[in-house]
């Protein structure tokens, strides 16, 4: 095939080269744009014999294009000098910071002599590309101009006719949005039921500790007061049971059919899914709410603790119901309006939900409240920790207290041996210490197992976070990006929340732990790779700075270096790159960086840089004055 047109261009201007062309192919010339790759290794004498047949050469010189030239073994030096040699229509297009070396390279001296064209900005390329048409010797093809005007036609047709299909679909999909919200949002009113049975039970809970503790010397009124709550809890748990068998559990056909049109509207099944097991969870957790309380009476057992755990209780299953609702709004946000009447004629009389929150908020937000739910859970875990590693203190006192007796009434030997009444005495001690310690001890596996149950709601609520944060080939690269984001922030207020409990002498037995979360937040970034296989430059020295934030060695806080322009070489920064300080100034996200350069380009910058045996070392150095643009990213939310 004959060619009209040559391009010959460096690996930093290949999107403008590529660019040239594409251009210059729907004016309908026949253009010749090599891949880098055919020119790598040995030189391609081919390219030679195909200059030749060409009219016009075009080089496009980005930034030190010619500075290789002095090597005659440069493809780009030979295709020039082939060109000349040739006498070919040689143009050069000069883009953003080329400037002509002084001196030129041997043997290509006139290459600067010939008409060239500036595209240094990309406002005015086109109009560059007006002018390039004048200065070509070549003509475009008639048959050629035809065919591509029939293939544009051919295209535009196919692409409305896909956007015709696509909004034919998203019509065809209404219907199913609207049952989908309606068996979502009938849930949603079940749930609101059952925090309506909450915080009545919480009420009459709180009414019957307070009397409780005022009768305490009339076991008369305690017991009338024991009877009547026991009653109120009765009745509770058959309205909870009525709701749980008379009211429609939610479920969703998934079939392919609606699975493809929900899709249409970013509805993931799984999430679908996910609603209806953690409606049935809510159940559960109210049943073993009053399954606790019913144990307390039994057992005529009031002390403070189980009077914090119960509290404990009632404010999870509040958030947990919050938590629920957040999730709820952001699958309503995804559906068209006209899917959302129940939603609109119901949640007016919600009266156990947060106000006032609507299905306008961005994924982003909607996640962010359900964080916010999940911290105040790991706060009430934090807290009832506390409380029992006190609880055990006092214990191993107690225990203490109880060896020191048992020592003092073992018999002794010659005039120290104690009397028989003496003896009896401290016996008798002995085996009420017994008793209570052994009593102490039951209460405090009663409490450990009340925390195990409210850490394993933790992490349902957990797991529900991280099946939101998953990152779906569907989203944008910024949107993957505040994903991870995201879950590195929720790691930080684990670390930070192990870190308190640790200063008050309490190891926290939570199975939500930061190696955990860092561990989930290493497979979201394995997986963005995956999806943009470019990241493998800096995703290590990610993994190892996120690494140190959940050791508690180091803030969440810094900028990533991710790249640079055109591929420069920058003279003191590399991709990985992770800046802290700049001019002396904490770098906690990039407005602070970019405050910092405007209050001076110069000066000192302090960066975390990964060492070739995998460790982040700090580096302070003064940043010298470049015009090479540097792409940064944030690594905090």
């Amino acid at each position: 095939m004959k060619y009209d047109i040559f391009i010959s261009y460096r690996r930093a201007s290949f999107e403008s080269a590529n660019l040239i062309a594409e251009k210059l192919r729907r004016a309908g010339y026949s253009v010749f744009f090599d891949v880098e790759t055919l020119r790598s290794g040995k030189f391609n004498e081919q390219l030679l014999t195909v200059i030749e047949q060409c009219k016009d050469f075009i080089i496009v010189l980005s930034e030190n294009a010619l500075d290789r030239c002095n090597d005659p073994e440069d493809w780009v030096r030979r295709e020039v000098c082939h060109a000349m040699l040739h006498q070919k229509n040689i143009i050069p297009i000069m883009l953003a910071n080329f400037e002509w070396p002084d001196p030129m390279p041997q043997g290509m001296e006139e290459l600067r002599n010939y008409q060239a064209i500036s595209a240094s900005s990309y406002e005015y390329f086109d109009l560059s590309m007006q002018r390039l048409a004048g200065y070509l010797i070549g003509k475009p093809h008639k048959k050629y101009q035809k065919l591509l005007l029939r293939v544009t036609l051919i295209v535009i047709i196919l692409a409305v006719c896909a956007v015709i299909g696509y909004y034919s679909f998203r019509l065809m999909a209404i219907p199913v949005c609207t049952d989908t919200a309606n068996t979502v949002t009938q849930g949603m009113g079940v749930i609101n039921l059952l925090g309506e049975t909450n915080q009545n039970l919480q009420k009459e809970w709180d009414r019957f500790c307070q009397k409780q503790h005022l009768t305490t010397s009339n076991p008369e009124k305690t017991d009338a007061l024991k009877s009547d709550m026991v009653k109120a809890i009765n009745h509770y748990q058959e309205e909870i049971n009525k709701l749980q068998t008379q009211q429609p559990s939610p479920e969703f056909v998934t079939d392919n059919y609606r699975t493809f049109l929900l899709g249409l509207y970013d509805v993931n099944m799984t999430e679908l899914t996910a609603f209806v097991q953690t409606y049935h969870s809510m159940f559960d957790d109210l049943n073993h709410q009053i399954e606790f309380l019913k144990g307390r009476m039994d057992d005529n057992d009031f002390s403070s603790l189980n009077l914090s755990m119960a509290k404990v209780n009632f404010e999870g299953f509040q958030y947990s119901m919050n938590s629920l609702y957040y999730g709820y709004l952001e699958l309503l946000s995804l559906l068209p309006e006209e899917s959302l009447n129940l939603y609109k004629q119901l949640s007016p009389h919600w009266g156990h939900f947060p106000n006032g929150i609507g299905t306008t908020l961005s994924k982003e937000e909607y996640q962010r409240f359900q964080e916010n739910e999940m911290n105040k859970f790991e706060a009430l875990i934090k807290d009832t920790e506390i409380k029992v590693a006190k609880t055990e203190g006092d214990l191993d006192k107690l225990g203490q207290r109880l060896e020191n007796l048992e020592n003092t009434v073992k018999p002794q030997s010659g005039n120290e041996q104690k009397t028989t009444s003496e003896n009896t005495h401290a016996e008798s001690q002995l085996e009420k210490r017994k008793e209570a310690l052994k009593a102490k001890q039951q209460y405090v596996e009663s409490q450990k197992k009340q925390l195990e149950e409210l850490d394993k709601k933790y992490v349902e609520s957990y797991q529900r976070m991280k099946e939101k944060c998953q990152l779906d080939e569907k989203d944008d690269q910024s949107y993957m990006w505040g994903k991870m984001l995201h879950w590195a922030n929720f790691m930080t207020t684990i670390v930070d929340s192990r870190k308190q409990m640790e200063e008050k002498g309490v190891y926290s037995t939570s199975s939500i732990t930061p190696e955990l979360a860092l561990a989930d937040l290493n497979s979201l970034l394995s997986c963005y790779q995956t999806y943009h296989p470019e990241a493998k430059i800096y995703l290590p020295a990610m993994k190892a700075f996120y690494k140190e934030v959940a050791q508690g060695k180091r803030p969440l806080a810094g900028v990533l270096v991710f790249g640079f322009k055109d591929d420069a070489v920058h003279p003191l920064l590399k991709a990985g790159d992770i800046i802290i300080t700049r001019n002396e100034t904490p770098i906690i996200k990039y407005e602070d960086l970019q405050k910092a350069i405007k209050a001076n380009k110069t000066g000192p910058v302090t960066f975390l840089r990964l060492s070739s045996d995998g460790v982040l070392k700090e580096h302070t150095e003064n940043m010298p004055d470049t015009k090479i643009l540097v792409g940064y990213m944030d690594l905090k939310e």
